[in-house]
């Protein structure tokens, strides 16, 4: 199945492709700027192994935040390649003011998860993903 029409669904699977072995993600997908401003705020609880994916029309520098997120993250962003170009783990914050989590890099997606799924599954920059 190609990419265009697997973001036409309510869930994906992204596997993440690691020296060791390959590791599957169940992600629910943003495919509107609501949703994908909304993102995984009020979340009280993400089950292991799940996830949501935001796909962008345009790659581009990409910044995230952690407002109203109950539960810290890794922000995993890929570029079109669907190579991961940064990972940056995201605490709770609480307050005014909230720090930006960017791409560091040309971006077209990016994928939120529990915090220390990357850590735990030796994902690291340049690792491959496939979206199935």
């Amino acid at each position: 199945m190609n990419i265009k029409k697997c973001f036409k669904m309510k869930q994906i699977k992204v596997i993440f492709i690691t020296k060791d072995k390959n590791i599957t993600l169940n992600c629910d997908i943003a495919k509107n700027l609501i949703e994908q401003t909304k993102g995984l705020m009020d979340i009280e609880n993400l089950p292991e192994n799940k996830g949501m994916i935001f796909e962008f029309t345009i790659p581009w520098h990409r910044f995230f935040w952690m407002k109203n997120v109950k539960i810290p993250l890794d922000i995993i962003f890929v570029n079109k390649k669907l190579e991961i170009i940064h990972i940056a783990q995201a605490p709770v914050e609480t307050g005014l003011i909230y720090k930006n989590y960017w791409s560091h890099g040309f971006c077209k997606y990016v994928i939120e998860t529990n915090i220390g799924f990357c850590k735990k599954n030796n994902i690291s920059k340049g690792a491959k993903i496939k979206i199935n």
